[in-house]
């Protein structure tokens, strides 16, 4: 769905979804977190064929490559060491000096070396050996080979982790310097020769560690462009794109998102879970890192925070909240109606503790949008969007955007974006800004055929329960008519033949007009098995602790002119699975 550049793709029927989750099948498309691209592939393809490489990993710059890097070697627990091998005179491949006691901010140390110096002690596994051969841009040798290798041994023989750092020159990508051809990983940056294109890239033969930075990656955010793809291969639109041009579109982007929220700063990132990633980390300090998270949070949101000493509160659990912020709290997050429970969290009760308490308060609006809600008004701190969705609506664009109004705040994430070079690709900006000018009346539509498609749902004998802030019978009914211009158009539902035969029945029918694909926000409608896609491992046990039901299907209502074809389509699907 989405054409070249399509962000997800369908599921015909159940059992494509269970070979997907089983990985008993490949899929050309998927949702473009966890399914890259065939130009991401392409790309990996080639790389790993200069590098003689098993796996390759795309990202948006060279820091972030080296970053997810370090951050999924990294011994928990421990406090590491960088240390830098560089010839002389060469400078540290990077954007900014300071991106690399950045990497760690638990306390790394950086210490530089020539090639002809001995680190101060010895390297061991919770050590980084970064190999930074300079600016040569071939394989031949350099007077100072034989040093490098020899360190590179000494560190493999100790355990270290050896990276070796690689830049490329004019939209050129070197092989492997023979002095730096035994490291583990090497992390590339790139950059095309024509158009504005960069990435990163993290190769290595290491199976087991490649697998966990793949579905690190996944869930944190950080991603490559099909589109910067799509250039740093030499081919497509964005070749014609001139850099300058394609910035201005991005800088009209982040202007045009902090009118529609009310901010004054707004940064770009290539996903939202990039985005909410970057705030979290950046507002995570040592003895102060619990996030207090409110109400059923997007899934990768809420595997994130699994992996922490987070708190988990529902809706209609704030009384609780005080006793829940202490000094370790770093922030409390939540998400404006919740997906795909449609709950609504009392935004202004949540900022009265948080700022009782001197914390920030990061509301994820992807699914009101900035036309049903402005967390602002309600004291917000941070505002997250995925502006893959509803703020582009064609399943063919990738990013996320953090807006904020605190001039502290906003240094902040400036200071950081500098440091990891982890903006929305330009290209990505580009497509984004065709899409805005028709966002409010898109909005308007989504709320009113959501209004319509859930009292169809709610009043068939074939449906047992919806899920929808519209309707009186929601518990967060009232809040959502106090906090929300418009309910948004997700809504979640369960079958009257609440079985895998009666969801087989359902999903497998033809559903004429309903896209059957695990996204949302899109201008036409969507329809997925919302648990069996996000929660397939879970137990019955686990599911009914979040309040998740095993067979709830999602259905993210579109902006179509006539939604009486949809309506019909789930008429008879709803017939056949009774």
């Amino acid at each position: 769905m989405g054409g070249d550049h399509a962000i997800t793709g369908t599921f015909p029927t159940l059992d494509h979804i269970i070979a997907f989750k089983e990985g008993t099948a490949e899929f050309d498309h998927g949702y473009y977190r966890f399914v890259s691209h065939p130009r991401l592939r392409q790309l990996e393809a080639e790389l790993k064929s200069r590098f003689t490489c098993r796996h390759c990993r795309l990202t948006e710059s060279l820091e972030t490559a080296l970053l997810e890097l370090i951050l999924c070697l990294h011994a928990q627990g421990t406090r590491s060491r960088i240390v830098i091998l560089k010839e002389e005179g060469a400078a540290t491949p990077f954007k900014d000096e300071r991106f690399l006691p950045a990497c760690d901010r638990e306390g790394v140390s950086v210490l530089t070396l020539a090639p002809t110096e001995k680190p101060a002690s010895n390297l061991g596994r919770s050590d980084f050996l970064l190999i930074a051969p300079g600016k040569k841009n071939d394989n031949s040798p350099s007077p100072q080979s034989a040093a490098i290798a020899s360190t590179v041994s000494a560190a493999l023989a100790q355990g270290a982790h050896v990276i070796a750092v690689v830049t490329a020159a004019n939209g050129e990508v070197p092989g492997p310097r023979p002095e730096v051809s035994e490291a583990q990983f090497f992390v590339l940056g790139l950059r095309a020769a024509q158009g504005p294109a960069k990435a990163g890239a993290v190769l290595g033969n290491e199976d087991a560690i490649m697998d966990q930075l793949v579905q690190q990656m996944k869930r944190r955010g950080p991603m490559l462009s099909s589109r910067a793809a799509d250039c740093l291969l030499g081919s497509g639109s964005a070749l014609s794109t001139a850099p300058e041009d394609a910035d201005a579109a991005a800088a009209r982007v982040a202007d045009a998102l902090c009118r529609l929220e009310g901010g004054t700063r707004a940064f770009l990132y290539s996903s939202g879970m990039s985005a909410i990633t970057r705030v979290l980390d950046l507002l995570r300090q040592p003895g102060k890192s619990q996030i207090v998270a409110v109400g059923h949070l997007y899934s990768d949101t809420f595997q994130s925070l699994l992996l922490g000493e987070n708190l988990f509160l529902e809706v209609d659990e704030l009384n609780s909240l005080e006793n829940c912020v202490g000094n370790q709290t770093a922030a409390i997050f939540t998400e404006t109606i919740t997906n795909p429970l449609s709950d609504v969290p009392d935004l202004q009760a949540l900022s009265r503790t948080a700022r009782a308490h001197g914390i920030p308060l990061v509301v994820d609006n992807t699914i009101a949008s900035p036309l049903n809600c402005n967390p602002f008004e309600f004291g917000a701190d941070y505002v997250i969007h995925s502006t893959t969705k509803y703020l582009n609506g064609k399943n063919d664009h990738g990013g996320g955007v953090v807006i904020v109004r605190d001039p502290r705040a906003a240094q902040m994430l400036s200071d950081c974006q500098a440091l990891l070079d982890d903006g929305m690709s330009p290209l990505e900006a580009a497509a984004l800004e065709k899409s805005l000018g028709s966002l409010r009346e898109r909005m308007r539509r989504f709320n009113e055929n959501a209004v319509s498609v859930e009292g169809f749902l709610a009043g068939h004998p074939g449906v047992k329960r919806t899920f929808f802030n519209a309707n009186p019978s929601h518990r967060s009914y009232a809040t959502a008519r106090r906090i929300l211009k418009g309910p948004g158009s997700v809504i979640g539902f369960t079958l009257a033949r609440d079985t895998w035969e009666g969801l087989r029945a359902f999903y497998d029918s033809p559903l004429a007009g309903i896209h059957k694909a695990p996204s949302l926000g899109s201008d036409v409608t969507l329809l997925c098995p919302y648990t069996l896609l996000t929660h397939y491992e879970n137990t019955d046990e686990e599911l009914a602790k979040i309040g998740l039901p095993r067979f709830l299907l999602r259905i993210a209502v579109g902006c179509e002119m006539d939604i009486a074809p949809v309506i019909a389509s789930l008429d008879e699907a709803l017939t056949r699975s009774g």
